[in-house]
This record gives C-alpha cells, sequence and structure tokens, in this order.
C-alpha cells in the first residue's frame, strides 16, 4: 500500500469522516491508482461510505444512497436509500441537493406507501455519530 493510500486508511480508521468518503469512493471506483480496471470492492466502499455518512457527511450520505438505490452487487434497498437521500438534502445546496432530491423521488415510485413512511421516519429520528463512535459503530437503525 502506498504512502497516500495508508494515510487516508489511517485517518479513515481514526474516524475522520472526509478520510472515510475518499476511501469509499475510491473503493467504489473499481479503477487502481493508475485508472486500470479492477474488480472494485464493493463492501469495502459501503463500510467506508456509511462510516461518514453516519457521521453526518451528506456528501457520503448521497452517495451511500446511491449504492443502496441500484447497487450491482446487492439487491436494491429503496427504504435505506430514501432515506439517505432525504438526510443528504437537509445540508446539500444547489445541483447536488437537487440531485439528491430527485433520486429519492425517483425511487419513491417504486415503493409502497408503507416503505416510504418508514424510509421517513428513519430520516426523522437519525442522529449524526461522534467521530469516535462512528469510526467502529454501525448502525442497526439505518446502515
Amino acid at each position: 500500500m502506498n504512502g497516500p493510500l495508508r494515510r487516508l486508511l489511517l485517518n479513515a480508521e481514526k474516524g475522520d469522516a472526509n478520510s472515510q468518503f475518499n476511501l469509499g469512493v475510491l473503493y467504489d471506483s473499481r479503477l487502481d491508482d493508475n485508472n486500470h480496471p479492477t474488480g472494485g470492492n464493493r463492501t469495502g466502499a459501503i463500510k467506508w461510505l456509511r462510516r461518514a455518512a453516519q457521521q453526518g457527511l451528506p456528501r457520503a450520505q448521497a452517495r451511500l444512497a446511491e449504492i443502496y438505490a441500484h447497487g450491482p452487487e446487492a439487491p436494491a434497498d429503496y427504504v435505506k436509500a430514501y432515506a439517505w437521500f432525504l438526510l443528504a438534502t437537509r445540508n446539500l445546496s444547489g445541483i447536488h441537493r437537487h440531485r439528491a432530491r430527485s433520486a429519492y423521488e425517483r425511487i419513491s415510485l417504486r415503493m409502497t406507501p408503507t416503505q416510504i413512511a418508514k424510509a421517513r421516519h428513519l430520516a426523522r429520528v437519525w442522529k449524526p455519530k461522534t467521530r469516535d463512535h462512528a469510526a467502529t459503530a454501525e448502525s442497526p437503525e439505518l446502515s
């Protein structure tokens, strides 16, 4: 593992939300340092994006929601996707907020009223985790 990637991983393990987000994006990109295709690491991407999202980082919340909405290796989880998109819209602005809002409106067309109510409830009761807690914690309600 090279120096910058090693530092990124160390900072992510210490609970730095930006490092967790960047590591999640890197794992999800399916490209190596030279932009050559790799198999990717969707499990690792979800792990790090979730930890950053749990700390309230809106871009991590939106990216995690995208994976839950239409991840290729896992069945879609529209309830989680909707809830994370809804949370992301609270702190995003401009085109990013518009994209998150459009995304949860699109997936709502595939959801039942009960699923939408559950997703809204999860977003309403959600509380961000502290940096120390998010370094290792998994949220049972919205993970």
